[in-house]
């Protein structure tokens, strides 16, 4: 079952996370239909540069730059700077072991109670490891709770993995609880 949110939670997109949603190219709807408040570490946006255009033409793996500044103007997204030096003191113990833009997420998240978003799986074990009260949530998991509480259609619902693979190139490891129910929709035509 997918994870269910609630309104006043903060749910903290990484930057991988942020390709794949912008890569569905119905990245607003899906922010939108979860009850919840998404936002982006300030360092993580900064990682998160392009996708491929996909498709089947010969530009199909051209480059098509990210631009989330309307999300941000509509309210749905919300970039996250530093707020106290105790955020920036446990950066510096998370980028002991993860890449900047994943290490200001998983301060962010652990000074502020948020959940963290991310398919990495380093990420996933070091916050197991040295933070395992925070939430995490994959890819996976925001688009099941998206498609359960939009009802999208399997047609439909294959496009968006398929921009997923092809414009972000991310598929879910086999560990992924989800990933049966991915690959399902995947085979369905």
């Amino acid at each position: 079952m997918p994870v269910s949110f609630r309104s006043n939670e903060v749910v903290l997109l990484d930057a991988c996370c942020i390709l794949n949603l912008y890569a569905t190219r119905c990245m607003e709807q899906i922010l939108q239909t979860i009850p919840a408040r998404f936002a982006v570490a300030e360092m993580a946006a900064a990682e998160a540069l392009y996708v491929r255009r996909g498709g089947d033409g010969e530009d199909a793996d051209a480059k098509e730059a990210i631009d989330l500044q309307p999300l941000i103007r509509a309210g749905w997204l919300q970039v996250l700077p530093w707020g106290n030096d105790q955020e920036k003191a446990t950066f510096v113990i998370f980028a002991a072991e993860l890449d900047d833009g994943e290490a200001m997420t998983c301060a962010l998240a652990f000074h502020r109670e948020a959940i963290v978003a991310t398919d990495d799986r380093k990420t996933r074990r070091v916050l197991q490891a040295r933070a395992p009260h925070i939430p995490v949530v994959t890819t996976t998991e925001l688009v099941k709770q998206w498609a359960d509480l939009r009802t999208t259609t399997q047609p439909f619902l294959r496009q968006v993995w398929v921009d997923i693979r092809d414009r972000a190139r991310f598929v879910p490891g086999r560990a992924d609880p989800w990933y049966a129910w991915w690959d399902n929709i995947l085979q369905d035509q």
